[in-house]
């Protein structure tokens, strides 16, 4: 009777875990970010900030236009044929409704596919030129939203 306790114990502890609460932020960029002549370096800080008011629990949890720090992570830089650039974010910082710091792990890929063509040369470059040497990444402030995930 009491492995049978133990066990529906264990089963209840590890079924919260897998069912804890994942809040959506969503976010876009304060800055230009761009891979185009190393702009961009391991450790730098990236602003971002919320698109939306996020609620928790019918409040507000994070208000519109907060303020989000993305920190670099990894760096791939582009190569030749269609080897694209990446940027990845693993950490985010930002405050709550309540000014709370809060920390994000989440990671966050910057890639081609998410980076939009401005120009006639951009289009070329993303859509054809890629055969030759892989794209930059180019990112305009407010153009892209980009989805991260809060345990609660």
């Amino acid at each position: 009777m009491k492995n049978l306790i133990i066990i529906l114990l264990l089963l209840t502890v590890s079924i919260q875990a897998v069912y804890a609460e994942k809040i959506p932020i969503k976010i876009t960029a304060a800055q230009e970010i761009s891979t185009h002549k190393n702009e961009v370096e391991i450790g730098d800080w990236i602003k971002f900030k919320t698109v939306n008011d996020v609620y928790y629990n019918d409040n507000i949890f994070i208000k519109k236009d907060t303020p989000v720090t993305g920190i670099v992570d990894n760096i791939h830089e582009n190569g030749i044929i269609a080897d694209n650039a990446e940027i990845t974010f693993k950490k985010f910082l930002l405050r709550n409704a309540d000014d709370k710091l809060i920390t994000i792990n989440y990671t966050l890929v910057l890639s081609r596919n998410n980076s939009k063509c401005y120009t006639l040369s951009d289009k070329i470059a993303k859509y054809a030129g890629f055969i030759l040497k892989g794209n930059e990444i180019r990112v305009k402030p407010n153009t892209t939203t980009y989805n991260l995930f809060f345990d609660k």
